[in-house]
């Protein structure tokens, strides 16, 4: 049985909607016999691209990080099986499959739809949200520095670990000159670094749906307070969790 990543470079897409390149794999092969460029991640360009690539291997299993339920509706409608929420360097991930250790390639957060009811119920006992990693939208890669209260367009997104307390910096600036998808990048971005919820000013629709698909919780209407200020809030459990984008297409306020 053939094997289909979706991948953006060489490692499997966080998100199977900024998917920019299909790897096929045959078993026991540690590289790919097969690779078809999209002519764009399936956000802008739709599925189409990508299903005709499958339908040409017949029987092929698609693996791919998280993806929204629209496209899990049009993959089972044509009869795609689908390995989802797996994250990883594309030849990992296929050789994990035969081999059978895939599970060690999901993607954290992946069961948040799953655990949404429990996670409701810890929120109202505690007063707190569960997310131990979370991502802010910032102007700069220190906690003292301002929330920027655009999502996709964001100077960056520092990352807390509520746990350990460590902070690190991901650098936003290749979505900053995109002419459109910034909001789908940077929720690739906010993925890779394992952020289980995003605290943000605006969040538009196209990347509220992709950040739900990685399974990323949504904290929006945070703006004109430090870094530092909305971790504090965070942790007490001062916001809620967005169940809509509050931003037009295009980054523009709701």
């Amino acid at each position: 049985m053939p094997l289909c990543l979706a991948c953006y470079g060489d490692r499997v897409a966080v998100l199977l909607e900024t998917a920019t390149r299909l790897c096929f794999y045959r078993s026991g092969e540690g590289a790919p016999w097969r690779q078809v460029d999209l002519p764009g991640p399936a956000q802008r360009v739709g599925l189409a691209p990508l299903l005709e690539a499958l339908r040409a291997e017949s029987g092929c299993v698609l693996v791919c990080g998280g993806l929204a339920c629209c496209s899990r509706e049009a993959l089972d409608g044509a009869g795609v099986r689908v390995a989802a929420w797996m994250g990883g360097a594309a030849d990992e991930v296929a050789a994990a499959w035969w081999t059978g250790g895939l599970q060690r390639y999901r993607l954290p957060g992946c069961g948040r739809k799953m655990r949404r009811c429990c996670r409701a119920s810890k929120q109202k006992e505690t007063g707190a949200m569960p997310a131990n990693i979370i991502a802010i939208t910032s102007e700069g890669p220190e906690l003292t520095d301002m929330v920027d209260p655009r999502f996709g367009r964001a100077a960056g997104f520092v990352i807390v670990d509520l746990t350990s307390g460590k902070t690190s910096y991901v650098d936003n600036g290749g979505s900053q000159t995109m002419a459109q998808g910034a909001g789908i990048q940077a929720a690739e971005n906010v993925a890779r670094a394992g952020a289980g919820a995003v605290l943000s000013g605006f969040v538009g629709p196209k990347a509220f749906t992709a950040l739900a698909a990685a399974g990323i919780a949504v904290v929006q209407n945070v703006e004109n307070m430090t870094v530092a200020a909305a971790v504090e809030k965070y942790r007490k459990g001062e916001f809620a969790e967005a169940d809509a984008p509050n931003a037009q297409a295009g980054g523009n306020k709701g």
